[in-house]
């Protein structure tokens, strides 16, 4: 998936955003460690990561359609979701590309072609498209936790207040600041064309003057990213995921003795609490690791800190590999939402299986319409078939 073209690339990217002038011999270790991170990259980020890429995508978009239908779609819950699920479907496509496990389908040529030639464009123009996707992913699901709380806290209130409409308004807001933070990037870096011979050359990613100047790539992957799409929603859905689950305990010790009918709110309850569980649980161990490089500020001979480990960087074959799981359960927890809906959601175990078997496309018998007569006392009715002889 990975070749010697892309340590080629890498080196002059650095040289062109740095602005080296002296020149590094890598010795054997070196190479060797750069082989390893083919083979694990190959690994984790080509085949486990197509997988769940694949079967990520096709989850997201069932559950799209089936929380568009008609009988839940008015749901303010039903909204969240289907916002949660068109941003992991995002997550997921972008993935595919800044991960690079589009290389699998590559033979060593187009290979080395498409890192000459396509990469930079790739980490310039579709990287940041990935990192909204995450933070709205995020953002939506610590909104969706705050007002599942607010509603079992104040049930009367979060009734009359919380809209279909309110909830777009929020999820429109999200995306916008989400945007706002991420867009300076777009602007921070350029494809540049490096001529090798006449009739060659390579287009390499370099800083722009505006990304020199105020280092906003820096401080986005530094803190931002850190601070705002991991480490404080974590904080505040731990915090919000423990209230909620005392409430629901609450809620359950009141019912004792009253008769067994089934309480919609407690299931609602409780499929939103998986789904926070499930996200603090994927992206417990990257939180952990942006924090460890947000105190140590992860840079490497001085130059502007990266998102991804390179191939020449000077980490450790423990911290690559830590790096990929990290990465691979960040990647999985844009799939795994679909599986609470069946657990917990009977409604919409029942609609997808609708939808999976085409239950609602089957043609139904239809009862041929019937005339009725009335011999004007209402006990003496006569109904006819119209189909009849």
């Amino acid at each position: 998936m990975v070749n010697l073209a892309n340590v080629t690339t890498d080196i002059l990217s650095k040289v062109t955003t740095t602005e080296m002038t002296t020149s590094h011999k890598m010795t054997a270790g070196e190479y060797e460690k750069i082989f390893f991170r083919i083979k694990l990259w190959k690994i984790c980020h080509g085949y486990i990561m197509f997988i769940l890429i694949v079967l990520g995508v096709v989850a997201n978009i069932l559950a799209f359609i089936i929380l568009s239908r008609k009988s839940v779609r008015r749901t303010t819950i039903a909204v969240y979701l289907r916002a949660l699920s068109l941003a992991d479907t995002f997550v997921l496509i972008t993935a595919f590309f800044r991960y690079n496990t589009y290389k699998l389908f590559l033979t060593e040529a187009q290979d080395t072609y498409t890192v000459l030639h396509y990469s930079a464009y790739l980490n310039t123009y579709v990287e940041p498209f990935h990192w909204i996707a995450l933070g709205v992913s995020s953002f939506v699901t610590l909104t969706l936790s705050i007002e599942r709380f607010l509603a079992i806290r104040y049930p009367l209130t979060i009734k009359r207040s919380c809209t279909p409409f309110l909830v777009r308004v929020c999820i429109t807001g999200i995306v916008a600041i989400v945007v706002i933070l991420t867009s300076p990037n777009f602007f921070s870096f350029r494809v540049q064309e490096f001529h090798i011979t006449n009739t060659s050359s390579i287009y390499v990613r370099v800083m722009t003057k505006l990304g020199r100047d105020t280092l906003y790539p820096c401080s986005y992957h530094i803190y931002v990213i850190p601070l705002l799409w991991y480490i404080l929603p974590w904080i505040i859905l731990t915090s919000l995921n423990l209230l909620l689950y005392l409430q629901v305990r609450r809620s359950a010790r009141i019912r004792v003795g009253l008769p067994n009918i089934p309480n919609p709110n407690r299931n609602l309850s409780i499929l939103i609490l998986l789904i926070v569980i499930i996200y603090m649980v994927c992206n417990f161990p990257i939180s952990i690791m942006v924090f460890y490089k947000l105190v140590n500020h992860m840079s490497e001979n001085g130059m502007c800190i990266k998102e991804t480990t390179t191939l020449t960087s000077t980490t450790s074959k423990e911290f690559d590999i830590i790096n990929a799981i990290t990465e691979i359960l960040n990647i999985l927890n844009s799939c795994l939402n679909i599986v609470v809906y069946c657990m917990v959601g009977t409604k919409f175990r029942r609609q997808l299986r609708d939808f999976l078997f085409c239950t609602l496309c089957k043609p139904v018998n239809k009862v041929s319409p019937q005339r009725v007569f009335t011999t004007g006392r209402e006990s003496n009715t006569v109904v006819e078939s119209t189909g009849s002889s």
